[in-house]
């Protein structure tokens, strides 16, 4: 076997080396083809996250405007509360004015028959309540 004109001598090392690639080209090929059924599959999937996105957006929108009352409403509460505290407040200093004027009036205004006025009692009361 010479390599002459022929062609013959360059051909059989070609042969060689495609007998050796083609099986690797196939399976190559065969990976190729199972890729782009897994691109496919996965361009569902994102196909469906986009639609589901969406969906999540749009409620999401929904429930904000849904909670515009209610903290308008929440806001209305908050004063009122602060009101009914100031309120509980001054509620609870007059009762203790009203104690105090109490015991003023059981001290002074009634004594009992031969019943002395304490000084040390009147000197607890606050100066406004006399």
């Amino acid at each position: 076997m010479t390599t002459s004109g022929n062609g013959l001598g360059q051909a059989l090392p070609v042969r060689a080396v495609r007998r050796v690639l083609a099986p690797a080209a196939l399976e190559l090929r065969g990976q190729v083809l199972a890729l782009q059924e897994q691109v496919a599959g996965l361009d569902g999937v994102v196909a469906e996250l986009r639609s589901a996105n969406a969906e999540l957006r749009d409620r999401v929108g929904s429930l904000e405007a849904a909670a515009g009352p209610a903290r308008v409403e929440l806001d209305r509460l908050r004063a009122e509360l602060a009101e009914l505290r100031e309120g509980l407040h001054e509620q609870r200093r007059l009762q203790l004015r009203v104690a105090e004027v109490t015991d003023l009036v059981t001290e002074v205004v009634l004594p009992l028959h031969d019943r002395e006025v304490d000084p040390a009692v009147l000197g607890r009361l606050r100066p406004d309540t006399l």
